[in-house]
């Protein structure tokens, strides 16, 4: 800010101009100071119209009284640069109230510049060697190929099932696979699949590193009337679980109204806190199978989970918005790099360290659903160690006497290579042909139709939130 006026002296020096939309708001509250925020500083009072945009008019009044008029224009040259949080710059004039606005009497300019979202990376580090084993191509492959195996099992033809069993990686016992998105998907143990895989991924990495999960779901943003120093320690993203921003793709209406949703505070008031209420609850889990718990978790909240901690996708070389991301067959070097950890794609997701904490959050969730069966169906559900995992014994409420992890046997892979089913060294080449036979006629059918990219992997199927009878 620059003036020469005494009377705007005091504003000239760097400060923090935090500003406050909340969701469905009509107007805007801010505070203008530096830290430690809440003291002297000026609190901001403004109208909020979308065709008044992108000029803002602002009041600042000091605890004193002193108060100041402020116009601004929120700078439109940043285009798709300035989604999902990223560049932007507000300004503007600002003058003494009471007096008109021009060149006649005292006003000061102003270059309010946005700065960037602090990412979890930067807040949650991780051991050098867990840090390594994530971002490796092997990780990488796995754990979109486990995903993609099993939610595309349903859709793809039988001469693609077959190359993907020639390869090892069907979903399943042969003819007996188990897919994740079909209409026997809750019957048919895929549940358990999923719960199984991601606990023994968490018991990998925390064998490197104690990684731990939620205690509860996170807490909404505060607003800047709860606290300045609040609000700015939630922007400034302190533990690292602060909610991204959101962002917008253009044309895809739909996908931008539920994302703005789920990272919302109302999204997390009305449905991820009813999840978490019906996840608690002994009355509601005992009458679950333990494949249908993981299938109506991994379809419903999983989804929501990775969205809404998500930030917006990038491209590695440029650091433009990609509002999809990467493309599920785009397998350039640039996303291998260890900035790539977007958690709406499996092919990233998990080296985003918040990925870990709230997958512990949900495989925390399987002790109350074993409590809750130990106090209305006592010992119908009995403890069983696999591969040096706690789990359970196949029964009345277990289907599955073997989780799948891909892989297993070796000289299964291409060329008869192993591929160790998530343990052990993984034949990349042979991940890469199972990928690409999954996802060969979405790459032919973009080529053909040039159509906009698929939606980031997590957020295809734009999950409905909980219903009011359970998961």
């Amino acid at each position: 800010m620059t003036s020469d006026h005494p009377a705007l002296a005091e504003l000239a020096r760097p400060q923090q101009l935090l500003l406050d939309v909340g969701q469905g708001a009509r107007a805007v509250r801010g505070y203008l100071g530096t830290a430690p925020y809440g003291g002297q500083g000026l609190q901001v009072y403004g109208p909020l119209a979308a065709d008044r945009l992108p000029k803002v008019q602002l009041k600042m009044m000091a605890g004193s009284g002193e108060a100041y008029d402020c116009d601004a224009v929120l700078d439109e040259i940043w285009g798709d640069w300035s989604e999902g949080g990223g560049s932007a710059t507000l300004s503007g004039h600002l003058r003494l109230a009471g007096t008109q606005a021009g060149h006649s009497g005292a006003q000061a300019s102003f270059v309010a510049v946005r700065r960037p979202f602090v990412l979890a990376r930067e807040r949650l580090p991780y051991v050098a060697a867990l840090h390594e084993d994530l971002i490796s191509p092997q990780r990488r492959y796995y754990h979109q190929l486990w995903h993609a195996s099993r939610d595309r099992w349903h859709r793809i033809d039988e001469s693609r099932r077959q190359m993907v069993r020639a390869l090892g990686w069907q979903v399943g016992p042969l003819g007996k696979e188990r897919n994740a998105r079909g209409h026997d998907r809750h019957r048919n143990g895929s549940g358990e699949d999923f719960l199984f895989m991601h606990r023994h991924m968490l018991h990998g990495v925390r064998e490197v590193q104690d990684l731990r999960s939620w205690a509860s779901l996170p807490a909404a943003r505060p607003s800047i009337g709860q606290g300045v120093q609040a609000f700015f320690d939630y922007l400034d993203n302190r533990d690292g679980y602060s909610v991204p921003p959101n962002w917008q793709a253009a044309g895809d209406e739909a996908f931008s109204q539920w994302l703005y949703y789920v990272k919302s505070s109302q999204g997390l008031h009305a449905n991820f806190q009813l999840w978490e209420a019906q996840l608690h609850d002994p009355q509601y889990l005992s009458t679950l199978c333990l494949g249908e718990l993981g299938s109506r978790i991994e379809l419903g909240i999983h989804d929501w989970l990775h969205m809404r901690w998500a930030s917006l996708g990038r491209d590695p070389n440029s650091d433009y918005p990609m509002p999809y991301g990467r493309r599920n067959y785009d397998f350039s070097e640039r996303w291998f790099r260890a900035e790539n950890d977007f958690l709406g794609d499996p092919f990233s997701s998990h080296v985003n360290p918040v990925f870990w904490a709230f997958h512990g959050w949900i495989d925390d969730r399987l002790n109350d659903w074993y409590l809750a069966h130990q106090q209305a169906h006592p010992g119908e559900v009995k403890p069983k160690m696999i591969d040096g995992i706690p789990w359970f014994a196949p029964g009345r409420w277990v289907r599955v006497a073997e989780p799948w992890l891909g892989p297993s046997r070796e000289g299964c892979g291409a060329w008869g290579l192993g591929n160790g089913g998530g343990t052990g060294k993984l034949d990349i080449e042979t991940m890469k042909l199972a990928l690409q036979v999954i996802f060969s006629p979405e790459e032919d059918g973009d080529r053909l139709a040039d159509r906009v990219p698929q939606r980031p992997w997590y957020a295809r199927h734009l999950a409905p939130g909980p219903r009011r009878d359970g998961l």
